[in-house]
């Protein structure tokens, strides 16, 4: 059936009026543009614009640069939480003046462990050791053993997996990207198959990267079908997890310098200034205290050659920033995100 949305039955803007909903009519308001661009009262909203659009290309360029991983992980959103992590690294810029500030690679530590996909955490699929190295040339995985009988957590459904293992190095300054390519890549394996043995997979980038080039890495799963001797994707987003398990960058507090903190929190539970740690006994989780900033819930799987160790609840204003963590007597260091793989 038919409705009236006004008394005009017009909705939106025509010729210059702007019809409301209500019935009412009003004229279209005049460009502020020149506003925005000279006044002086406009200067803080100029400069959160700019960077805006400085974090949203950034965020951009890495998504292309792993396009092929991603397609089939990600979730609805994914774009806004990236570009939001590239605003946070942004912050950490302490060269530039505000309004100009760049995506530096001593910054892109917080990177580590961002996901793709919410629906579906790396700790929560994948229960195998692994190890991610790189260098200027390549990105290295290396399985000491995954048996997929009880190695992998596949949703309903799904008969085969496929790991994913998707590198690239990032050129912020200069707007580029090179994508690597997977040298001999394990391919569509049943879930109920053998179990893999010292197996390691490279990704070769086309050219070194340069000295200021960030060489990322992502780790994930593929889950399909296999019907009439054809592997169907399950089409389930919420099924697939995809994360950064390695940056060619060290965390350290402030974006340079050596890691120090003022706050510990110690195992199995303790909690302090917005943080609270649940982990083993004997665990100990390092941060540096802030008191003002955003106070939103926040949560991060914290994993140790890809098996998750603790878990960490924080306030939002913690989110990229430097923290220790501790583990069977070995120190790590990451940054405040989603998930955290060590």
């Amino acid at each position: 059936m038919a409705q009236q949305t006004g008394i005009l039955g017009i909705q939106g803007t025509v010729g210059g009026l702007v019809f409301r909903k209500d019935g009412s009519i009003a004229q279209k308001p005049a460009s502020n543009k020149a506003k925005f661009t000279s006044a002086a009262s406009m200067a803080r909203t100029r400069e959160n614009a700019s960077e805006f659009g400085t974090a949203a290309s950034a965020a951009k360029l890495l998504r292309d640069s792993l396009r092929v991983a991603i397609q089939a992980a990600s979730d609805k959103r994914m774009v806004s939480r990236l570009t939001q992590a590239m605003r946070a690294i942004l912050a950490m810029d302490s060269t530039n003046d505000r309004g100009q500030r760049q995506v530096l690679k001593a910054n892109l530590a917080s990177l580590l462990g961002f996901n793709f996909n919410l629906g579906a955490g790396i700790g929560q699929n994948l229960f195998f050791q692994y190890t991610i190295s790189g260098t200027a040339s390549d990105v290295t995985l290396s399985i000491p053993h995954l048996d997929p009988n009880t190695d992998i957590s596949a949703p309903v459904g799904a008969t085969h997996y496929e790991l994913v293992l998707g590198a690239s190095s990032v050129s912020f300054g200069a707007k580029t990207y090179q994508q690597a390519a997977i040298a001999q890549p394990l391919g569509i394996l049943p879930l109920n198959g053998v179990a893999l043995a010292n197996t390691t997979v490279v990704a070769t980038l086309p050219a070194a990267a340069g000295a200021d080039d960030l060489v990322v890495a992502v780790l994930g799963v593929n889950y399909y079908q296999q019907l009439n001797g054809k592997y169907s994707p399950l089409n389930n987003n919420a099924s697939n997890p995809l994360a950064v398990e390695y940056v060619n960058v060290t965390a350290s507090a402030g974006g340079s310098g050596n890691v120090s903190f003022d706050t510990n929190l110690t195992g199995p539970n303790d909690n302090a200034q917005g943080v609270t740690l649940a982990a083993s006994a004997g665990d100990l989780f390092k941060f540096n205290a802030l008191t003002t900033g955003g106070s939103a819930p926040a949560s991060m799987d914290i994993s140790v050659g890809g098996v998750q160790v603790a878990s960490v609840a924080y306030l939002d204003r913690y989110t990229g920033k430097s923290f220790g963590f501790t583990h069977a007597g070995v120190a790590h260091t990451g940054a405040f995100a989603a998930t955290v793989n060590f």
